[in-house]
């Protein structure tokens, strides 16, 4: 049948409904709460049509449909529930058990099985047919499992994989009895390990490797969250028993990344500090907390009194909920303190100037459903699996059912190139060169470019941590935006890696105190105190090296951290936080969507919030502070610092802050750089900063060996005409000529 050219009615068991462009069949049912069984239908993807349970009689054709893949007609009569239809539809079921073992007993999805569950709907008790059952490999690819004997050739995993996570890792092989779901690279599954395909499994064929075998579903307690990996607020679902997680899924209307889906038993990590620690002729003493509350007071006490407030500081990092920000800053306030700086400034400072200088805020322009709408995407410098893998999908989206025109210019060539339209690779880090050549070379790529310009109306920059690191000239990307046209402009996006940057903005918090001066003072012994929040400085170069190098000099560093690591061990003293799954509060995305996340576990070691951490050292200096989130947010930040007026109890991930921006031409002028070595430090493989390097565990549990995370490929890759004296260099001819990139992990 054709598609519907407008708008109309159809009958669907002789009651009239309207319909739009579009729709089918299954669509208007749905949306008017009229059942009709589903298999392989999925409303995120494009219909395949595979299962057949979803047949419907349509008056004038022979035989039923599938109402997934019936487009709408004006007049169409149509019938969902006659004895055709249940008869065909039973036959249809039967068919799928044919091949399907009986093995319910004993499988993982036993309990959450749509087969299970449809096959009880339907009344069948036992096989209609006696068969003998397919004998197909079982896979072992690294975090899933892939049963073929259990896969029911839905299709959903390989259009999923497709269509929303944007890999094209799966497809089906082989015709007819023999039909398999294989990975495309022959080597095995090359992808995001976003886990999407596992959670749209409708049988036990993909399951998540950690998990299998480890507890039944339904004792598991379900609770959904945000996720505290990056600031893109997608939603998870976490399944813990007895106080352990087991297993995680996407949340509901949301999709989740590698970090969310397995990195979650960081909380476990032998690293973590589990008392606070005071450091005695120096060795580390555990002591309990108003002792260790009373020592960091009498050296503040001590240093307040010897060398006045300028000697201390306090460092923050973007891990940090709103509450527990804006805490710390009312207790650096209180005692004097104007010498905080943030991980922003840390990261990159003049880029977020620049930024400034262009639209008048820190804000991203747009929100990330915007993307989805955009005619022409650029992705500067941002490998978004490493980086913020959640923009992917609002990009995928929008390739895929708006017929987004897709740009990239990077470092490498990304792991989706083959959705791209044009993917360009800036030698030696020098992407002004690339956006100069799109204004005037005569390269056909470069043509093609200005033609996508000159028919887009809504165009989408995605700016990211490869071309914060290598480009000499941030305006350029500025100015680029000036060539392209302020009216055309969609949205401008920057990646981080941290959940919650934009809180350091809202709360006034970065260039409160330049990290430049900071820096030089600790390098000089002037700091004295130094108060550093959910900080890790990596070992790379710039401001990080720095403080590294100079950490000693202060007298008495005090660290509030989850995990004793190398650069706090430097610390005087270490007071333990809670982390994510311990503990509740609210971040905002990086678009402006205020999120909040709730305890899923209880904490096994005697750690405090970062908000009652504040709060405790704020008491014994008689400031007078809240002592949880809740209070928090709604007796000193709702309604202010550009967060939406609302009480922390309805804070839902719906709302978002009022924004507004102005595009100023940039003065910027092109001066061709010089060629040579860049080393660049990108976020290895599957992991976000430090946090998720904890989640690379291995436990033993009934015999059996369970790996939670992936570990960190240290492996240095490194492009042509680069030098590089580092160790596990690997010469690869898709990185940038004179690119050399480390893993900063």
């Amino acid at each position: 049948m054709s598609r519907s050219t407008g708008m109309g009615k159809i009958f669907i068991n002789d009651k009239p409904y309207d319909f739009k462009e579009g729709e089918t069949v299954l669509d208007v049912a749905r949306r008017n709460d009229i059942y009709i069984p589903v298999m392989c239908y999925l409303k995120d993807i494009t219909p395949t049509g595979a299962c057949r349970l979803c047949l419907v009689e349509v008056e004038g054709l022979e035989k039923p449909v599938a109402s997934c893949v019936t487009y709408a007609i004006d007049g169409m009569k149509v019938y969902t529930d006659t004895e055709t239809v249940w008869k065909q539809r039973k036959r249809n079921l039967e068919f799928i058990l044919i091949k399907h073992p009986l093995d319910c007993p004993v499988c993982d999805k036993a309990g959450e099985c749509m087969l299970q569950d449809t096959t009880y709907e339907f009344g069948i008790n036992e096989e209609s047919v006696k068969s003998t059952k397919p004998n197909k490999p079982k896979f072992d690819w690294d975090m899933i499992i892939h049963d073929a004997n259990l896969c029911v050739l839905c299709e959903r995993c390989v259009k999923v994989c497709h269509e929303i996570a944007g890999c094209s890792a799966l497809k089906i092989e082989e015709r007819g009895f023999n039909n398999l779901i294989t990975t495309v690279n022959e080597s095995g599954l090359d992808c995001d390990f976003c886990g999407l395909c596992v959670d749209f499994c409708p049988v036990g064929a993909l399951l998540d490797k950690p998990y299998k075998h480890s507890v039944r579903n339904w004792d598991l307690e379900y609770v959904e969250t945000s996720c505290n990996y990056c600031p893109v607020g997608c939603s998870v679902k976490y399944g813990k028993h007895e106080n352990v997680i087991y297993k995680s899924e996407k949340g509901e209307n949301s999709y989740i990344c590698s970090l969310a889906r397995y990195a979650y038993k960081y909380t476990e990590h032998s690293d973590r500090v589990k008392t606070p620690l005071v450091k005695e002729n120096g060795e580390f003493k555990s002591i309990e907390w108003n002792a260790a509350i009373d020592v960091v007071k009498s050296k503040l006490d001590e240093v307040l009194d010897r060398y006045g407030k300028d000697s201390v500081a306090f460092v923050l990092g973007s891990r940090l909920s709103n509450e527990a920000l804006y805490n710390y800053k009312k207790l650096a306030e209180s005692i004097g303190c104007e010498k905080i700086v943030t991980d922003v400034a840390f990261y990159n400072q003049k880029f977020f100037n620049d930024y400034y200088e262009k639209f008048e805020t820190y804000d991203v322009v747009g929100k990330l459903e915007d993307i989805k709408r955009s005619d022409l995407i650029f992705v500067i410098g941002a490998d978004l699996q490493r980086e913020s893998l959640g923009y992917k999908w609002f990009l995928t989206n929008g390739v895929v059912h708006n017929d987004s025109k897709l740009v990239t210019i990077g470092l490498k060539r990304y792991e989706y190139d083959y959705y791209t339209d044009v993917s360009i690779v800036a030698d030696y880090g020098n992407f002004a060169n690339e956006f100069e050549k799109i204004k005037n070379d005569d390269d056909q790529i470069y043509k093609d470019i200005r033609e996508y310009i000159s028919k887009a109306k809504n165009v989408t920059f995605i700016v990211g941590n490869e071309f914060l690191e290598a480009e000499a000239n941030y305006k350029s990307v500025f100015a680029f935006v000036d060539y392209i046209g302020h009216d055309n402009l969609n949205g401008f996006f920057y990646t981080f890696d941290k959940p919650n940057i934009n809180a350091m903005f809202n709360l006034n918090l970065f260039n409160r105190y330049d990290v430049d001066k900071l820096t030089n003072e600790i390098e000089d012994g002037k700091i004295k105190f130094l108060f550093v929040a959910d900080f890790y400085p990596f070992d790379t170069k710039g401001y990080y090296k720095k403080l590294r190098n100079a950490i000693n000099k202060v007298d008495y560093f005090i660290s509030a951290d989850l995990f004793l690591n190398d650069f706090n061990k430097n610390a005087f003293a270490i007071l333990p936080v809670l982390a994510h799954l311990e503990s509740e509060g609210t971040y905002i995305t990086v678009d402006g969507r205020v999120i909040k996340y709730v305890k899923v576990i209880e904490p096994e070691v005697d750690a405090k919030s970062d908000v009652e951490i504040a709060y405790l050292l704020g008491f014994s200096k008689g400031i007078n502070l809240e002592s949880y989130s809740k209070a928090v947010w709604d007796n000193c930040i709702k309604g202010k610092f550009g967060y939406p007026d609302i009480n922390y109890d309805e804070v839902n991930g719906l709302v978002y802050k009022n924004k507004t921006y102005k595009v100023n031409n940039t003065d910027y002028k092109y001066i061709e750089e010089p060629k040579g070595t860049k080393e660049v430090f990108v976020n290895a493989k599957y992991h976000n900063n430090h946090l998720s390097t904890k989640a690379a565990i291995e436990k033993k549990s009934d015999e059996t060996y369970r790996k939670y995370y992936f570990d960190v490929d240290r492996s240095v890759l490194v492009g042509e005409n680069a030098k590089c004296d580092r160790n596990l260099c690997s010469l690869s001819k898709g990185i940038a000529k004179g690119i050399v990139l480390v893993p900063k992990n």
